[in-house]
């Protein structure tokens, strides 16, 4: 005997709606969702020209012409240099006081420095005198 029987209800019962809304809510306050921060856009740095002091000038100079570099010199500190002749009369003189270091590298030191600074220095080479860097204090 074959007996019919009535189709499954298909779609949720008002009763069952009820049921599953009230357990989303249930689930959905227990559960804490990370939203990551905003992704904050990266300030550019400025360009050297934009770093430079009023009537200042950068200069790079090749690590090779200081007598001993300084380990561990970082972006704005401050520089006097020396010039030096070794030899049995060996002789210093100062050459430019006050450089700011605005980058350095293995390579090349890039100073800030006044226009008379840029001469002496310039001249000190043409002299043959190696330069001697010499680190002033922040305190």
């Amino acid at each position: 005997m074959i007996r019919s029987l009535a189709a499954p209800r298909l779609g949720p019962t008002p009763r069952m709606a009820v049921a599953v809304a009230a357990l989303l809510l249930a689930t959905a306050s227990a559960v804490t969702v990370a939203v990551p921060p905003p992704a904050q856009t990266a300030t550019p740095t400025p360009a050297l020209s934009e770093r430079l002091g009023p009537r200042t000038w950068a200069l790079a100079i090749p690590v090779a012409w200081l007598s001993a570099p300084i380990p561990g010199l970082r972006d704005d500190d401050v520089l006097d240099l020396l010039g030096a002749r070794p030899s049995e009369r060996a002789t210093a003189s100062d050459v430019a006081a006050g450089v700011r270091v605005m980058a350095v590298d293995e390579r090349t030191l890039v100073v800030e420095l006044t226009a008379e600074d840029a001469s002496a220095i310039a001249s000190a080479r043409a002299r043959g005198l190696a330069l001697i860097p010499i680190l002033r204090s922040t305190r």
